[in-house]
């Protein structure tokens, strides 16, 4: 699954990186910064309700 997001540098994903790592497991989720959508890319069985949740306690989903 694949969704846009506002992670757009070491910063950012420092932010996110705790509960991300607490919701898919760590190696379990990655982000193209150079991208310009910077997507996150997770598993397929990941809820992505929960990611969005954890995007937007961080103010990184992309508008």
């Amino acid at each position: 699954m694949t969704v846009n997001s506002k992670i757009n540098c070491g910063g950012c994903i420092a932010k996110v990186n705790t509960d991300l790592n607490e919701l898919l497991g760590e190696g379990n989720w990655s982000v193209d910064t150079s991208l310009p959508n910077k997507p996150l890319t997770f598993s397929d069985d990941a809820d992505v309700d929960d990611v969005l949740d954890v995007l937007e306690k961080h103010n990184m989903i992309a508008d």
